[in-house]
């Protein structure tokens, strides 16, 4: 480590001398700055300062929703140096008519160098059946204590709404950087309930000027109980209008219905669905070509600079090319162990994923023959119980040496207290009490199919609500 220290320090080093010796070749130009494209130096400055001991931020990922869409909610709280916040009351709030999926505390930061900066996750979800309309979340306070100015208080959020809807349109765009004649892919990705109709046929005569469509396609797609309509649009572009240099995929609506009973009106004999309407939002996209348009102001008047082959190669190359030839002479070893750590790091922590844990249970279960002896039998129900365990435990992040040596009930228990779905937590005590009828009596082939199937309807329904 003192080798790549020093190193660096020396490649540092001979990059400043060489940058030093370049700006002083080219003069004035390099310190050149005109009216109002000046910034400012200071970035300090533009960290808004602490009115309060203890301030929370409450932002949402998407005002709208759908059904069996989770709402990710993130609450940042900054506090002063002195103060102390209890972050575990987090996640006892009560976000009703919410319900509380999952909390994530992130960890304690430094922010602005005098204050402390946390983020804590939410998972929220709405019943299936719930109305479309708009619901509020709560407002909720947390206590604190200013041990400086021996102080103590609440501080609270502020409510925010939110609108479950019947249907929401996502945009993908391949690239927003292109060349004249390349071709992009634009997609949109339309959710919808099942009684929700869309004019497909409108689609594909969308205006996208100036961007010529080369290919259209579409699919529509059972997710649930939603609707997947996916629109791919193939675009090109083989000219620029004179007029502007500001390009972009244009905001497009999405024409839809609602067919469902009581919601049309009569007209001349025949029933027929209001037509609405939703818009997706532009897109800029930057053309390589307008890049040529662009001078910079008094720099024909200066005259152009010339330098000998010489003076270049000397004052600014060499160094740099002397820089990278040490550090790949003396650091590479280092690099290489660093290199080494770092992916056992990362393989030690992907196996620790809910999705690892969730892999390796489906190759137990397809694995399993339930034709075998019954010793290989009671081996395979084992793995399957251990590797359940270990997969539960994961998803409420509790070490799998836990979650391996306590008791069914315990088991249970601590799954429940960490507010998982009610639906896995009940399909779990079922398919742990089939297995340890297994485990520690008779081997009963229909008892293990059973168990089988409740681990796999708990992988379906933990996948299904963005589990892992």
């Amino acid at each position: 480590m003192k080798r790549v220290l020093f190193t660096t320090c020396l490649c540092v080093l001979i990059m400043i001398v060489s940058l030093d010796r370049c700006k002083g070749q080219e003069g004035y130009r390099q310190n050149q700055e005109y009216g109002e494209s000046a910034q400012p130096s200071d970035t300090d400055t533009l960290i808004p300062e602490m009115d309060a001991a203890v301030e929370l931020w409450l932002y949402v990922e998407n005002y709208r929703f759908i059904t069996g869409k989770m709402i990710h909610l993130t609450l940042q709280m900054v506090w002063k140096l002195g103060v102390s916040v209890n972050v575990e009351l987090f996640k006892e709030v009560d976000l009703s008519p919410f319900k509380i999926e999952k909390v994530t505390v992130g960890e304690r930061q430094i922010f602005n160098n005098d204050s402390d900066f946390c983020v804590i996750t939410y998972i929220l979800s709405l019943p299936d059946d719930a109305e479309e309309r708009v619901y509020t979340v709560p407002v909720f306070s947390i206590p604190y204590n200013d041990e400086a100015n021996k102080t103590s208080g609440h501080v609270q959020t502020s409510p925010m709404a939110l609108k479950k809807v019947p249907i929401m349109v996502e945009t993908e765009l391949d690239r927003d950087v292109v060349d004249i004649g390349d071709r992009l892919k634009y997609k949109l990705i339309i959710w919808h309930e099942k009684y929700v109709h869309i004019l497909k046929e409108n689609m594909e005569r969308l205006n996208l000027n100036p961007f010529k469509l080369i290919n259209f396609g579409i699919n529509e797609e059972i997710e649930g109980r939603l609707r997947k309509t996916t629109v791919e649009y193939e675009l090109s572009i083989y000219e620029l209008p004179d007029q502007s240099e500001n390009f972009e995929i244009p905001s497009l609506p999405v024409l839809y219905s609602i067919n469902r009973d009581g919601n049309a009106k009569n007209k001349e004999g025949e029933k027929t669905a209001t037509t609405q309407k939703i818009r997706t939002s532009a897109i800029p996209v930057l053309i390589n070509s307008l890049l040529k348009r662009i001078d910079v102001p008094l720099e024909g008047l200066k005259g152009p600079l010339m330098y000998s082959q010489k003076d270049k190669c000397l004052r600014s190359h060499l160094p740099v090319i002397m820089g990278v030839v040490i550090i790949i002479a003396l650091g590479t070893n280092e690099i290489r162990k660093l290199v080494y750590r770092l992916s056992d790091a990362i393989k030690e922590r992907m196996a620790m994923s809910p999705l690892a844990h969730a892999e390796r249970l489906e190759r137990l279960i397809n694995d399993y023959n339930s034709d075998g002896e019954v010793d290989d039998l009671r081996r395979s129900v084992v793995k399957i119980d251990c590797a359940s365990r270990a997969f539960l435990g994961s998803l409420v992040e509790v070490p799998g040496e836990v979650v391996r040596s306590v008791t069914t009930a315990k088991l249970i228990d601590i799954i429940r207290d960490n507010k998982l779905a009610g639906e896995i937590v009940d399909c779990a005590d079922n398919t742990f009490k089939s297995f340890d009828s297994v485990i520690f009596g008779d081997i009963d082939k229909d008892e293990i199919k059973k168990a089988v199937d409740g681990v796999q309807e708990i992988l379906k329904e933990a996948k299904k609500r963005g589990y892992y």
